[in-house]
Order: structure tokens, then sequence, then C-alpha cells
């Protein structure tokens, strides 16, 4: 395809990204005319410029991608094009010049911050972050008829400036919208009001804190256990004087000794490492007031325990090294029969699990004196686990059974 413009895009989680209009192509069967160049460094990488000829891929026959480019483009290369519609494409082809990078935020123009390889807006109440904040939140928890239209009407309306100004909408403001009728003005407040209970795992979900999906989200939520829970743990992880390694996330290093209490207990959580623990902590206090008024509209669920009875109940677990199973298939054995998985290894671990190719943990087990099993031999021992529940359930079917005795 032909590149013909690229325009900068503020996300939900401040990330600015660029967007790549390109004329339309077949690609696996759908037209494509969008497409993402990720960040600044992959714009560098591969060294592509408005009005080159590209190529085009759809990874995983989903997600279209510029592969690379094959030079500058000609009037020829945009011919014979048509939209998904059908309409035949008229555009023009561009002057070719490199892609320009900003340096401020193209929705509320505050300078860009780098972090990492993404150019970041840090301001809360930029008005693209809080729209696709409100839109992420109603996504999440499966509000019908709170699309983006709607998000976008309401913002410009000066109804809402924030998720917690949803909770707060009447019936006669949505009524003053334009195509706004009474039955979906009452299903709109339906929708809203539905969403008003929730457990806390699922708040923390659709918050959109960075990186933050639904099963990092429960465990989150498994940790802090409430709201209040959640909010004091983001005090107690707030930095302390000493610790050095509170500077920007892309410096961070693995180094759970310079934590503080607080981080630490989030991190002993498996799949929960040190950066996501900021970004989860840095995430809560900048929405702290936020989160505050939107708690006053919500009735939260304690988190409920996710721990099952079982033969390893009460044993905490580490998995290191190549496994024959899936990791998270074997976390989730451990799970249902009362372990608990965590991430790293410390003087509290009961069992390390060890597969091949094994690293530091193995190493400290082992100066720890903590027990060591291999795949084989914890699937041995929850083969012993389900052996004897089916020896105990014969032994009560057979003694239930009825005799001659039972007769005279």
């Amino acid at each position: 395809s032909v590149l013909l413009q690229v325009d900068w895009q503020t996300g939900r989680t401040g990330n600015v990204t660029p967007v790549a209009r390109i004329a339309p192509q077949m690609v696996g069967g759908v037209t494509v005319e969008n497409t993402t160049l990720h960040n600044p460094g992959e714009v560098e990488r591969l060294g592509v410029q408005i009005g080159d000829r590209v190529l085009i891929v759809r990874r995983g026959d989903v997600i279209p991608k510029i592969e690379s480019t094959l030079g500058p483009a000609t009037v020829k290369d945009l011919e014979n094009r048509f939209h998904a519609d059908g309409a035949p494409f008229t555009g023009n082809l561009p002057i070719r010049e490199a892609i320009h990078i900003p340096s401020h935020c193209p929705s509320c123009n505050i300078p860009l911050k780098e972090e990492g390889a993404f150019l970041k807006c840090m301001d809360l109440m930029c008005d693209s972050r809080t729209s696709r904040a409100i839109i992420y939140w109603c996504r999440a928890l499966e509000m019908d008829g709170i699309g983006e239209k709607l998000v976008e009407q309401l913002l410009e309306s000066n109804l809402i400036t924030n998720i917690a100004d949803l909770y707060r909408l009447e019936k006669s403001q949505l009524l003053s919208l334009e195509r706004m009728a009474e039955k979906s003005a009452n299903n709109v407040l339906g929708e809203i009001n539905r969403t008003k209970k929730m457990k806390t795992s699922r708040f923390i979900h659709a918050l959109g804190l960075p990186g933050i999906g639904p099963e990092l989200a429960s465990l989150v939520a498994q940790q802090t256990k409430n709201f209040e829970g959640l909010m004091q743990w983001a005090e107690d992880a707030k930095a302390q004087p000493g610790d050095d390694n509170f500077g920007p996330l892309n410096d961070l290093k693995e180094k759970p000794h310079t934590l503080n209490t607080a981080l630490r207990a989030m991190c002993e959580n498996d799949g929960i490492g040190s950066k996501v623990a900021l970004q989860v902590r840095d995430g809560l206090l900048n929405r702290k007031e936020l989160l505050l008024d939107l708690s006053k509209h919500l009735d939260l669920i304690d988190e409920p325990k996710s721990i099952s009875e079982g033969v390893l109940s009460g044993m905490t677990f580490c998995i290191t090294g190549s496994l024959s199973n899936p990791r998270k298939e074997i976390q989730q054995m451990v799970k249902n029969v009362g372990g608990k998985v965590v991430g790293s290894v410390s003087s509290n671990l009961d069992v390390l699990i060890a597969g091949e190719n094994t690293g530091s943990k193995l190493v400290k087990a082992q100066t720890l004196e903590i027990k060591i099993w291999t795949e084989e031999q914890l699937l041995d021992k929850l083969s012993e686990k389900s052996m004897s529940v089916i020896d105990d359930e014969t032994t009560e079917k057979n003694s239930t059974q009825s005799s001659l005795a039972d007769y005279n």
C-alpha cells in the first residue's frame, strides 16, 4: 500500500501512539486503511516516511501492521483501489517526508514525557484520556447502549467530566441530548444502576490501570480484600526515604529487596512483579480523588478468598523452569487443591516446583533448604489424592450396599 499520513492519538493510559493512514488494500479478505505504528521507536526502526510504498501484514490474521518500507511510491501505486464499501479511492499521493514525532499532547497540548519506548501525556484530565477511560469502564462492565458516541455527547455537553459523573446523571439531562428518546434514556440509567454493585476485582479491572487485566485485578483484589484495603495498600506502598528504585518505570529493575513491605507483599503473587506493583500503586494514587468520589456511588463487594480445600491446603508453592504442561495449568492444579502460588522464593515458601533450565530461584531455594519437587512429583501427589478420593467413595458405596441381613 501507500502511507498517506500519520495521526497521533492519546489513549486512556496517556500513551501517545502513531496511527498510519494508508491507501485501501485488501489483506486476508479485509480492506485495511488504518494500521498502528506502535511508538516512535518503531517509526525509527522501520525508517518509513509519508509517501512510501509499504508492506502490510495482519498479525494473527487480525491486527494490521506495517512490516517494512519499499521505497518512494508513485501515482500509479494509488490506481485501482477501493474502500470497503466499494467506493473508488480518490486520494492524492502526498509529498514524501519524514514522520513528525510530536513533543506535545495532540489532545491537551501539554509537553509529552518519554517513558521507555512511548511518549506519554501526564495530564489525567486530558480530554482524550478521559473519553477513553470512560469508554473502557463502560465496556469492561458490559454497559449496553453506552458507547463512544454517547460518551462524546455527554462530554461535549459538559454533563460528565469523569467516570463518577456517570452515576450522577439524571433522566432530564439525558433527554436534553440530541436523538435521545425516553426509552433510550431509561435504558442508559438502567445500565448505570445495574453496575452500582460489583466485586472489587471487577472495579479494579474497569479502571483500566496500565497492564492490569481481569486476572491481575483479581490477584490485587484478593491481596487487598476491599476498597478501603486497596487504597490503604496504595498509601503504604508509597516510596519511603532511602528507597532506591522509585524512579521512572523504564529504569526499574527487578529488585524486590529494595521495595517496602506493602510492595513486597504484592509481588509475592505469581504474575505480579515490581514493575506491575508500581504501576498499580501509581495508577491508584494518581486517581485517588476520582476513586474516592466514585466509591460513594458504588457498593463494592469484598473479594472472596479463592482458596479451595485439598491436599495442598496451607502450603505455598513457587514454579521455576520449563515444564511439560503449561505453567498456568500447573498453577491452577495447585490452587484447586488448596495451595497458594507465589512468584518469588523466600523463607515462607514450602515447595519449589522446578522444571528444566532453572535459574537463581533454584539456587536460593537450596540455600534456604526449601523442599524441591519435580513436575512429576507434584502430579504424583495430586494423583495420590485422586486415588484416595476414589477409594473413599468406593468404601462408602460398598458400606451402604444392602445385604440379606438388612431384610431379616
